[in-house]
């Protein structure tokens, strides 16, 4: 059951993030006006090609209803995190939420390898986050 919803969450994550790209103007659906004109342009013709006239009210819903989908009890778990500077909660879809990466060089049967290791917080406890001895900072 739990592999079942680890499944679930992520591709409701992915759909999400592809949802936000389109809305950020790189949409790549077919039914957008941006890709309406394309013979025009075979012709030379030069029309001007907005994004978003059509289908951006689509993208917005399908947001709002991927968001109620990701707040079902059944995902808190994966969703919400604890800060590991201040130890509240963090919502891992939010805009306060970042990571920040560590690496060190490891070696490993006569390969150099980087060993990754992160820290989950709010863009505020980002600044408090000190690099473990022997790691850097990944920017």
């Amino acid at each position: 059951m739990n592999e079942k919803n680890v499944a679930e969450y992520s591709l409701l994550c992915e759909k999400l993030d592809e949802v936000i790209w389109a809305l950020e103007g790189k949409c790549n659906d077919i039914d957008c006006d941006k890709y309406m004109y394309q013979s025009l342009l075979k012709k030379k013709y030069k029309p001007v090609l907005r994004h978003s006239y059509s289908c951006i009210l689509s993208l917005k819903r399908e947001k709002a209803a991927l968001l109620r989908l990701l707040s079902m009890a059944k995902f808190y778990r994966f969703r919400y995190k604890r800060c590991d500077v201040c130890k509240n909660k963090i919502d891992s879809l939010g805009k306060s939420f970042a990571i920040v990466s560590f690496t060190r060089p490891a070696e490993l049967k006569d390969r150099k390898v980087y060993e990754w290791g992160s820290a989950q917080v709010h863009k505020t406890c980002k600044i408090k986050v000190k690099t473990p001895p022997g790691w850097k900072t990944w920017p």
